[in-house]
């Protein structure tokens, strides 16, 4: 998979990528690490050399989530919530990972590229 944005039930595995629409930055979904780069790595979930991670799922309740192959989650945006029409995750042309919900952006990471969110 390569596009730009993952709506509800949209799943990544390893090796698919988000771009953003100016193609200068990419998220990965890599060794079970979700990273994103620029010219450079600019942040990661930092679960490096999880070898069970698995996929990961922009849920109905706009959660972005990593899970293992037994479905147990692993890391997530905290970004869930309910009732919400339209759902999305993408990454912004600044490089930011945004979750969208109804219209409302939530920026998962700002300048502070080194952790992941709790």
């Amino acid at each position: 998979m390569s596009r730009n944005y993952m709506s509800k039930y949209d799943e990544m595995r390893k090796g698919d990528i988000i771009w953003s629409n100016n193609k200068e930055y990419k998220a990965v979904f890599q060794d079970g690490n979700f990273v994103i780069y620029g010219w450079r790595q600019m942040w990661s979930s930092d679960t490096a050399g999880q070898c069970d991670a698995y996929r990961l799922c922009m849920q109905d309740d706009c959660n972005f989530v990593m899970y293992k192959r037994d479905n147990k989650m692993m890391w997530q945006t905290k970004s869930q919530g309910q009732g919400f029409k339209m759902c999305r995750m993408y990454l912004r042309n600044d490089g930011n990972l945004v979750v969208e919900k109804d219209g409302e952006e939530m920026v998962i990471k700002e300048d502070d590229y080194s952790h992941s969110v709790p």
